[in-house]
């Protein structure tokens, strides 16, 4: 009888007199048939009872010196779409490694037999792969690879009762080889009691619950695995804009009945890839182990002594006359190796048509930034910077420009700082560049530390300054969200510069241009500022400030902001503008308006003396009410009052409007945008289009456009109201809640009679084009079989916002047209490399898509104005490519799916006063 189990026997006999219980005691699994627990149980005090069955097994399990165990041991790896349950199917592309694995304890502690260092072996590995004619059920077909050839030198691990410390590999080991190896050591890391811990091993440092199913079966649930080994990491900071990774990981033991030694293990996990904002679009990867005891027999092994693992690790190297290197678990991953791989000069040179200016806002554009995009992201810094100054890419070079900064890398930066001249004259291209960098997805202090240094150096081109000063506020607020940056000092300080020079600033101009800037910052304690800037005299900073406020998170207005809002929408200190009592009325009613606030706003109603913002208000609370059941039941208990309903309130007559449309519509995410239209004196004053995309848990401002103008009483008849301004318009322009410079058409009369006599406007003019980053995720994911999977998703838009006017003083009418046109490719890949094997999934979703504002006015007889909404026709491309490959020969597996889906153009009804001036202008015709 062995040591552990006769301790067993000897514990049960005496516990057996202890409580003077007769039973019959049975040699069985495990050394006993434990048929006296209900009646120990009984007997034993609970802590007792807890030590007995907690450390019974532990005793029993070791590995006999002299003693070679024998395994069979296959793993695959599958990558497919996203399965409802995780089973091979014939769509999916993988692999499968086979071949037998021994294990034999070189070393035993001199006084603790269940600290022992074990020798893992690995013979006759085999690869097999996916094939189009493999046979049932799994489809694998033995292949040919550099696996049959490699030099498999041992692995040493630590092995104390069940725990793997350190494992020793001979310096120069082929390091896939390696990792599989790791990852059949730790399948001996595994404990025989019901527990809850934090282990590492080859997916990382997880947290592990073992479940004791009964003394020879055992179940390993893993968690929130995090990686040990230092690998390339970022995520959209944006949860709407961020990729979806999930994971299940399980493994079950069987142990040997008499000596508890792994018997069988099986591992299986799954990793999900999915776009948060169109889960439809994603990937999955499948690993399975299986280790198969196959039996053991005696063996002469060399003696290796020490007192400890350390001097045995030494005695070893000493045997082999090779150092052995001291390692973790936790794996490394391999190198990737291009799968037709292709230098940044010839990718560049490959796109250089599909780079035009001609070509933004088209699919084709959008696909070439993301391909160059990850391309860029691993050149130096000399080899990016070559690319930039060829003077063949000299028309290309503002979307290169995009590229080099959506890279976000010091070599990109650098080379692209190199290439652009911030001290000439002309501000086109630093200007296109640090518009680009204002949209990074995880900016570094660095960064953001190079463009202050840029605005605090100041230039004499305003329109540059500007950007600059925006980029900087921008790159900060992305780099708060981060939640190990929240308290960084660089937040506080670009703070301070941007309020201090609010501050000082003496005219409107230079206001707006760091209230712009506290909007893109979009901090909690700058509230205030942008409070007292909304309640001043100045109109156009109270405009910006207000607007600023309204696009703060919601948990940012406090209480006592919303009272100084309600000042400002009454008037009670002094008379506001229109534009900003609507906005201040928007936040109200966005925050759980009560009735009396409610009933406020209805009573400003009444009075017929601001019809224009009376019918904004009440379009904005109607549209408010639609979507937001709090907000519907107020409104609906303060119109049971006459006060209210009835026609005074209720029956309004400007031309102003306020609504929500929905975009698009499915299960995983909501497209919609909301539209305010102010009308002022018969003409349009200003009009903001808000994009948002909604997910269950999270919102976004994905697109802002505005429109404003001023000044223009001269087409408005002769009930037409001079507002006192100098004849205006313009386009704001927001992307990913990052306010851009605004784009002037004109600023004085002068200058605009000069557009209308010269045509000018008439032609379709650019206000913006470009390229910029969407998602962004690059992840390393280890698998329990010791390989690592790479899980990236790049998402990029590709836009081109331009406009034309044209005004016939003859005819007195005026015909305008704001084309929004983007299009959108969303990139995700999933693979798994490694030396002697490749596979990948890749998988494509886009559309092209635009919108159209149109505005036509006619001021002959009476002044009438029909304003429209249209957007035309889309189709929705989805894309799925698989491939496998074997390194070193001519073996490649393709696999291509391609699915469209039509979308059907529309007009968007703004409201019915405008419907009705829209029918009786164009029934003339």
């Amino acid at each position: 009888m062995r040591p552990a189990m006769l301790v067993g026997t000897l514990t049960t006999l005496l516990l057996m007199v202890h409580c003077r219980v007769s039973a019959a005691l049975t040699v069985g699994v495990g050394g006993l048939g434990w048929v006296l627990w209900g009646a120990l149980q009984c007997a034993l005090a609970p802590a007792h009872a807890f030590v007995l069955l907690s450390s019974y097994p532990a005793y029993s399990r070791q590995f006999e010196v002299g003693t070679l165990y024998m395994y069979g041991y296959e793993t695959s790896v599958l990558l497919n779409e996203p399965q409802p349950l995780p089973v091979s199917t014939a769509k999916d592309v993988g692999f499968r490694v086979e071949l037998a694995a021994e294990v034999t304890p070189v070393w035993q502690h001199p006084t603790n037999s269940h600290e022992q260092l074990l020798q893992l072996t690995i013979v006759t590995p085999k690869l097999s792969v996916k094939a189009r004619q493999g046979p049932s059920p799994e489809g694998f077909v033995q292949k040919n690879s550099r696996l049959e050839s490699y030099n498999l030198h041992p692995l040493f691990f630590h092995w104390d009762n069940g725990n793997i410390g350190n494992v020793y590999h001979i310096e120069g080991s082929e390091l896939s080889v390696l990792n599989v190896m790791k990852g059949i050591s730790s399948l001996f890391q595994h404990q025989v009691k019901n527990v809850e811990q934090t282990e590492v091993d080859t997916s990382g440092r997880c947290e592990v619950t073992y479940k004791l199913v009964d003394s020879t079966h055992i179940t390993k649930l893993k968690k929130n695995c995090q990686n040990v080994t230092p690998v390339t990491f970022f995520n959209q900071t944006n949860k709407v804009l961020g990729a979806d990774v999930s994971s299940q990981a399980t493994t079950t033991f069987v142990l040997n009945s008499d000596d508890k030694i792994l018997k069988k293990a099986t591992s299986m996990e799954t990793h999900f890839l999915r776009v948060e904002a169109r889960k439809q679009a994603g990937a999955e990867v499948m690993s399975k182990q299986i280790l198969q005891y196959k039996g053991n027999k005696k063996v002469t092994t060399p003696k290796y002594t020490g007192k400890n693992v350390a001097e045995a690790v030494n005695s070893v190297a000493s045997k082999f006359r090779k150092p052995l290197i001291t390692d973790q678990l936790a794996t490394t991953p391999d190198p990737k190796e291009c799968i037709a791989c292709r230098t940044l000069k010839d990718l560049v040179a490959n796109f250089r048509t599909t780079l035009s200016g001609k070509s933004l806002g088209t699919q084709s554009s959008a696909i070439a930034f993301t391909r160059l995009l990850r391309k860029v992201r691993e050149c130096d810094q000399p080899t990016v910077q070559a690319v930039l100054k060829d003077k063949r890419n000299a028309r290309i070079l503002p979307q290169l420009l995009d590229i080099a900064a959506a890279a976000q890398t010091v070599a990109a930066h650098k080379a692209a700082m190199a290439v652009l001249n911030f001290g000439a004259e002309q501000h086109i291209l630093p200007e296109r560049y640090i518009i680009s960098l204002s949209l990074a997805t995880h900016p570094s202090v660095a960064l953001i530390q190079d463009v202050m240094k840029l605005v605090k150096k100041g230039h004499k081109n305003e329109k540059l300054y500007e950007t600059m000063m925006l980029t900087a506020a921008s790159l900060t607020h992305t780099f708060s969200k981060s939640p190990n940056n929240t308290n960084h000092k660089i937040i506080s300080s670009v703070k301070k510069f941007v309020s201090e020079k609010l501050v000082a600033c003496e005219s409107e101009e230079c206001k707006l241009l760091y209230i712009r800037a506290l909007k893109n910052l979009r901090i909690n304690d700058t509230v205030e500022l942008l409070l007292d800037c909304a309640e001043g005299q100045a109109r156009k900073p109270a405009i910006y400030a207000t607007r600023a406020l309204q696009t703060f998170p919601d948990s940012y207005i406090t209480t006592e902001a919303l009272k100084r809002l309600e000042k400002i929408f009454l008037e009670l200190k002094r008379p506001h503008d229109s534009s900003v009592r609507a906005m201040a009325a928007d936040i109200l009613l966005r925050h759980q308006p009560g009735e009396e606030l409610v009933a406020t706003v209805l009573q400003v109603m009444r009075s017929q003396n601001t019809k224009e913002l009376n019918t904004l208000l009440l379009g904005r609370l109607q549209d408010l009410a639609d979507k937001d059941p709090h907000t519907k039941k107020v409104l609906r208990s303060v119109m049971q009052e006459p006060e209210y309903n009835n026609y005074h309130v209720l029956g309004q007559s400007g031309l102003s409007s306020a609504f929500s449309r929905p975009l698009v519509q499915d299960n995983n995410i909501n497209a919609s945008f909301s539209n305010m239209v102010e009308i002022h004196g018969g003409l349009l004053k200003r009009t903001t289009v808000d994009v948002f995309v909604d997910t269950q848990e999270d919102q976004m401002r994905l697109l802002s456009f505005g429109i404003f103008a001023g000044g223009l009483s001269m087409f408005g008849g002769e009930e037409a109201v001079d507002d006192g301004e100098e004849s205006n318009a313009g386009i704001e322009i927001s992307l990913l809640d990052t306010q851009l410079r605004p784009y002037v058409f004109f600023s004085s009369q002068g200058e605009l009679m000069g557009h209308v006599w010269s045509g000018t406007g008439s032609e379709r003019t650019t206000a913006l084009q470009g390229s910029l980053l969407l998602q962004d995720h690059i992840q390393v994911v280890p698998l329990q079989n010791g390989l690592n999977a790479e899980l990236l998703l790049n998402g990029a838009i590709s836009y081109d916002f331009a406009g034309q006017i044209q005004v016939s003083l003859w005819n007195r009418n005026a015909h305008s047209l704001v084309e929004v046109g983007a299009a959108l490719v969303i990139q995700g890949v999933a693979r798994v490399d490694n030396s002697f094997v490749q596979t990948l999934i890749e998988f494509n979703t886009g559309t092209q898509a635009q919108l159209n504002f149109i505005s036509d006015l006619e001021f002959y007889d009476e002044v009438m104005m029909c304003l429209q909404m249209v957007q035309p026709d889309i189709e929705v491309i989805n894309n799925v490519r698989k491939l496998e490959r074997i390194p070193g020969s001519n073996y490649m597996l393709k696999k291509y799916k391609r699915k469209l889906t039509p979308v059907p153009g529309k007009t968007y009804v703004m409201n019915k006063k405008n419907t009705e001036l829209c029918s009786k202008m164009f029934s003339k015709k």
